[in-house]
């Protein structure tokens, strides 16, 4: 799972904006942080130094990942992550509050239903 924080401890950024996800892993009996993956946010990004469009770039960072956890999240975003099996969730929780409240719930590991 993707989480979009700014700051490590709430989950404060908007998929088109985020600077950083942490990534989480739940194949184990208790999720643990394996990394945090630096973004280029896609929002706002000059596109004619990119020779890709910046949120493709954004998704292919997360595309390893089941889910992602965010502030807020566009239908752009969405449907490039949907097409790839990736859910999408909106929060304002702390990273702590969203990670144990997945970690809960069977979502993670249910097959996506296309």
């Amino acid at each position: 799972m993707a989480i979009a924080t700014g700051d490590g401890v709430a989950v404060t950024e908007h998929f088109g904006y985020a600077t950083q996800f942490q990534i989480w892993d739940f194949s184990g009996s208790a999720p643990r942080l394996v990394e945090t993956r630096r973004n280029l946010p896609a929002c706002g990004a000059d596109r004619s130094a990119e020779r890709r469009d910046p949120m493709d770039i954004s998704v292919d960072l997360v595309a390893d990942c089941r889910a992602v956890v965010v502030a807020r999240i566009g239908e752009c975003a969405i449907n490039r992550l949907s097409a790839l099996g990736i859910l999408a969730f909106e929060t304002d929780d702390a990273v702590a509050t969203a990670v144990r409240d997945l970690a809960e719930s069977t979502l993670l590991r249910e097959p996506v239903r296309a």
